[in-house]
């Protein structure tokens, strides 16, 4: 009866711990999902610094308040990708088990993609106004 109950145990463990290869699939497809993203926003932060300047220069014309907003929008946009790096943990991945990571990495995609959303937004409507 002990023997059977270790294997029960055992075998209950196993299940647990095990993954599908889907599954872990899956997670990496997350994974490289999140860091594209991330990749492609990064340069837009750079975008961002120059339309900030040159927006400045023009904050004290007859269209100063339109033009703060602009800057309020593109420093938003800017805060929200600090916010979301400095909160984004690749060293806890690590740590969680596969379901739980593609939990973890599917909130962080829904994250940064309202960050994508806030920062095409900011950037199109400066640059137009730039133009």
């Amino acid at each position: 009866m002990k023997n059977k109950h270790i294997s029960i145990t055992a075998l209950g463990i196993f299940l647990v711990s095990a993954c599908s290869p889907a599954e872990e699939k899956l997670s990496q497809e997350l994974n490289e999902q999140v860091m594209s993203l991330h990749d492609k926003l990064m340069p837009q932060t750079e975008q961002i610094v120059q339309l900030k300047g040159t927006l400045d220069s023009l904050s004290h014309g007859k269209d100063s308040t339109h033009v703060k907003r602009l800057i309020q929008s593109l420093d938003k946009a800017d805060q929200s990708m600090m916010d979301w790096m400095h909160q984004f943990s690749v060293d806890s991945l690590e740590k969680l088990d596969v379901k739980a990571k593609m939990l973890y990495l599917s909130k962080q995609l829904g994250q940064l993609k309202h960050v994508e959303a806030i920062t095409d937004s900011s950037l199109s409507a400066a640059k137009k106004y730039v133009q």
